[in-house]
């Protein structure tokens, strides 16, 4: 919670005198003569200084009837209200100063005013009929009284009698008229409702007098939505001479942290009670607060100048935490729904892939028992083969022992040697294949089919014929 600073600020209104008609009035004086150069003789005259000397107790009547004389008639005055105070006997005693002073400090004119306990109840039935005025510190109003003196203390003062409040209410539109035409010919007047408004307010600056019912009723209905808002108080003042300066103090801090939201809030009371919220500087720090605004100050029929610069008016501080809570609720809805929507699109996302595996094990499975059956065919074709290859290896092999036996009974020399041929070798065991290898003198050993023949070669020749096998 942050506690912050404000220094006073004085309302200024206007004050205009009454021009009278120009009457003549003679005012009674007790006759006496200048004071000349005194003689001796004079002097020791004590009568004569009692004719020339006025008490005070006469002066102040004759200076009492003189106002009286020039005043007969009660007159209209208008002026801002200064150091107003309440006595214990019902009496209202304040100062009416020119608007264009500045309040607190020393100012051209000054007008001290009684209302008396026998008027002041006029004046409040005059005050609560119309609605919306309150007489403070700072209010400009306009006011019907005598012009009296005041012996005891030797004061001129405004003996009050009435009040016209619509000339209270007027002058506050009027300025409130003004002040919102400059702001909009600055740009001014729509800036903070151009900021991004959060999806999830819940970090909420309060600007308001802590302990008062508008906070009291803000925090319950931020509580009671049982959402985890985190309300971060601004203290500040919003009614009197130093609330423009308070509320303006708290606007500036609530952009040194970090906020979602700003709320300015108070609750109701007369038109002049809300004053501050109708003040160019309170106006330009919400319009140029780096936070969206909201503004929710007196009753629903209230409405201020604060209520046009900010994002969002609320009729009512607990209208204004409303609007918080509908915020944060719409999108907690909005986070439902598309949870919701997410959970279905899963389910139906898992459904529709469920219906797919579950085709597409259908599938595999046919595809399964196909590929089974074709491989248990396959199997028993290879069975059938496994069970014949052994046959067929032997038949073929039977075969093709047979084929090479042919061939080695062919090939065989002793069927050559049945058949009446000879096979003849050297003495080193090289076969002869042709005359040329022998010459005369080699030793050859033929083989016939009973036996072998030695020999010695006496001659050898060649022919053309190619030699058989």
């Amino acid at each position: 919670m942050l506690a912050r600073l404000s220094s006073p600020i004085w309302y200024s209104t206007m004050l205009a005198m009454p021009r009278l008609a120009d009457t003549a009035v003679t005012v009674p004086v007790m006759a006496h003569s200048e004071p000349e150069a005194a003689s001796a003789a004079d002097t020791a005259d004590g009568a004569q200084n009692q004719r020339t000397t006025f008490t005070v107790p006469e002066l102040c009547a004759h200076v009492q009837d003189t106002i009286r004389q020039r005043f007969p008639d009660e007159v209209w005055v208008d002026g801002a209200i200064s150091g107003l105070t309440r006595s214990g006997n019902g009496h209202v005693y304040f100062d009416l100063v020119d608007p264009s002073d500045e309040m607190g400090r020393s100012t051209d004119a000054v007008l001290p005013v009684a209302l008396f306990a026998s008027s002041r109840q006029l004046v409040n039935r005059i005050l609560r009929k119309a609605g919306g005025v309150r007489m403070s510190d700072g209010v400009e109003i306009r006011v019907r009284g005598r012009i009296d003196y005041y012996p005891p203390q030797g004061r001129v003062q405004l003996v009050m009698s009435l009040i016209d409040p619509r000339f209270t209410l007027g002058q506050l539109a009027a300025a409130r008229a003004k002040l919102l035409a400059q702001l909009a010919d600055e740009g001014l007047l729509g800036a903070n409702g151009q900021l991004d408004f959060p999806a999830l307010p819940l970090r909420v600056g309060l600007v308001t007098s802590g302990g008062s019912a508008a906070f009291h009723d803000v925090v319950h209905q931020l509580h009671l939505s049982g959402y985890p808002f985190e309300i971060t108080l601004f203290d500040s003042r919003v009614q009197g001479l130093d609330a423009v300066d308070s509320l303006v103090d708290a606007v500036e801090a609530t952009t040194t942290i970090d906020l979602d939201v700003v709320m300015m809030v108070r609750g109701g009371g007369a038109r002049t009670d809300l004053v501050a919220f109708d003040h160019e500087r309170v106006a330009r720090a919400i319009a140029t607060c780096r936070h969206p605004v909201i503004i929710g100050v007196g009753h629903e029929t209230d409405r201020s100048v604060a209520d046009d610069v900010a994002m969002i008016s609320a009729k009512t501080p607990t209208a204004a935490a409303a609007t918080l809570v509908d915020t944060v609720a719409q999108f907690d809805e909005a986070v439902t729904q598309a949870t919701t929507r997410l959970v279905a699109l899963a389910r139906a996302r898992v459904d529709a892939a469920g219906d797919r595996l579950v085709a597409d094990g259908g599938r595999l499975v046919a595809t399964a028992v196909r590929r089974v059956e074709g491989q248990r065919a396959d199997i028993e074709l290879a069975a059938g083969r496994v069970v014949r290859a052994p046959t067929l290896a032997t038949e073929r092999a039977n075969h093709r022992l047979a084929v090479a036996s042919a061939r080695l009974s062919a090939l065989d020399p002793a069927t050559a040697l049945r058949r009446g041929w000879s096979i003849t070798h050297t003495a080193d065991g090289e076969l002869v294949r042709s005359a040329d290898q022998v010459s005369a003198g080699t030793r050859l050993r033929t083989t016939t089919l009973d036996g072998g023949i030695d020999s010695t070669v006496t001659a050898a020749a060649t022919s053309n014929r190619t030699p058989g096998p």
